[in-house]
């Protein structure tokens, strides 16, 4: 008796999902806060350096106002923290989402979410802190008409969403154009794989290994064999 053929070798099927320690997605995205919010300092640091100052003149009676009809300072400081705040957000997420591969998810996108949020707030406590000592001694001891270039400081509040604006559609965006269900970078789950770069299949199964091999049907039919002899005459 021939053995049983063993099932056909379903070389196509991918491997399963991989289960990810919930721990380790915490920490990671814990981590991306922390970082993220302390690169909110030098962020703060180079606002300052690139907005202008507001001059400010003493009318007396402790009042101190602008001295210029028209500022534009404040408009132009709201501006550069909404530019340096996008750029902020969109290469954190490049970032993160390049170096910690292999825990993207919807922790990380909390955690890109949440850091975009405190690094904003931190770089515009920064670099408002920059010259404002100087400046309220300015403010007790000049006299009347005396004038100063006070600090920049942020009018429009809501710049700092920006960031976390720019780094969530960035994301949105990269997790889209994922080739992989689980977000992993390509091949990185073995048995896994397409055209579009992952891990090469396994080769398809010998057919010729015991299986019945079916006829071709795009072959030519074969040419009919000699009629039988007849019965010889009497």
């Amino acid at each position: 008796m021939n053995p049983e053929p063993e099932a056909p070798y379903s070389w196509a099927e991918p491997a399963p999902a991989r289960r990810r320690p919930i721990g380790r997605e915490l920490a990671a995205a814990g981590l991306t806060v922390v970082v993220l919010a302390i690169l909110g300092g030098p962020l703060g640091v180079l606002w300052h350096y690139l907005s202008p100052t507001v001059p400010v003149i003493n009318v007396g009676e402790g009042r101190i106002v602008v001295n210029d009809p028209s500022p534009e300072e404040y408009i132009a400081a709201d501006g550069w923290f909404s530019i340096l705040c996008l750029a902020f957000g969109v290469v954190a997420a490049i970032v993160v989402w390049l170096v910690l591969r292999r825990h993207r998810g919807p922790w990380l996108l909390a955690g890109v979410i949440l850091g975009t949020l405190a690094g904003p707030l931190v770089a515009w406590q920064a670099g408002r802190l920059f010259g404002l000592e100087a400046y309220r001694d300015w403010r007790g001891s000049s006299e009347l008409g005396a004038t100063y270039a006070a600090p920049a400081d942020l009018s429009a509040h809501g710049t700092l969403l920006v960031a976390a604006f720019g780094a969530a559609i960035v994301l949105t965006l990269m997790a889209g154009w994922a080739n992989d269900p689980d977000l992993d970078t390509p091949g990185s789950r073995p048995g896994y794989g397409n055209d579009l770069g992952n891990a090469p299949l396994p080769p398809p199964p010998d057919v010729s290994s015991g299986w019945p091999v079916a006829p071709d049907q795009t072959a030519a039919p074969a040419p009919p064999g000699p009629e039988p002899a007849g019965p010889p005459r009497g």
